[in-house]
Parts: structure tokens; C-alpha cells; sequence
């Protein structure tokens, strides 16, 4: 079983840098990126409308630290709830984690546990 806390806040951190991505190259990009299949997937297992309007904003604003602690939230209660998704979010990371960022002036963090700060200038 995986803790639904710290598995939600390792999506979520995995998540962001590649909806922002996403976003530099447009929205209409985000279907066929990474963050678009993962945000396709979530979209349809996150029935609940708080959660789906947590992801929505998420996928709008990635940097916003109030709508990834949103999504966090929502998708911890969603996680203990859903083994089926726990477990696919958790096979899911370790490919989010060897992305290969290109590019100059990137900044990248990869954050587990609980409780975490993280502030990137």
C-alpha cells in the first residue's frame, strides 16, 4: 500500500515542471505531450468535482503554489480511495523522473516525503 500524502506530493512536483512546459508551448500541445496523457488519465479517475477543478487550475497556472497544493490535496484523497490509481500514479513517476530537460536557465526539483518547502528562484 502506498501512503496517498506522499505519493500525491511526488505527482504533483512531477507533474508541474511538464504542464509548464506544456504551457510555454501552448495549451493545444498538451494533449500530445507526457503531462497531457497523465493529465487525461487523472481527469477521467478524479470524479470528484473539487478534484477536477483542482487539476483544471493546475493545468492553467502549473507554477501557482496554492493550485498545486490544491491538486495535492484532492488527489491524496482520491490516491486512498483508488488502490488501482495509486498504483498507476506510483509506476507512472520513475519515467517522470528521467525526463530529459533540455535547454538553458532551467530550474528542476524532484521533492518526496512530507511536509517539504521548496522554493526555486
Amino acid at each position: 500500500m502506498f501512503d496517498p500524502v506522499s505519493l500525491a506530493a511526488t505527482t504533483v512536483a512531477a507533474l508541474v515542471p511538464l504542464l509548464q512546459k506544456a504551457v510555454e508551448k501552448g495549451v493545444e500541445k498538451l494533449g500530445e505531450s507526457t503531462a497531457g496523457s497523465l493529465f487525461e488519465q487523472l481527469k477521467k479517475r478524479l470524479r470528484h468535482d473539487g478534484a477536477q477543478e483542482a487539476l483544471t487550475d493546475l493545468s492553467q497556472q502549473p507554477a501557482d503554489a496554492d493550485n498545486q497544493a490544491a491538486l495535492r490535496k484532492q488527489l491524496g484523497k482520491a490516491l486512498a480511495a483508488d488502490p488501482e490509481l495509486a498504483q498507476a500514479l506510483h509506476n507512472w513517476l520513475p519515467s517522470a523522473a528521467s525526463l530529459n530537460i533540455q535547454g538553458d536557465h532551467n530550474k528542476v526539483a524532484q521533492v518526496s516525503g512530507q511536509g517539504n518547502t521548496v522554493q526555486i528562484s
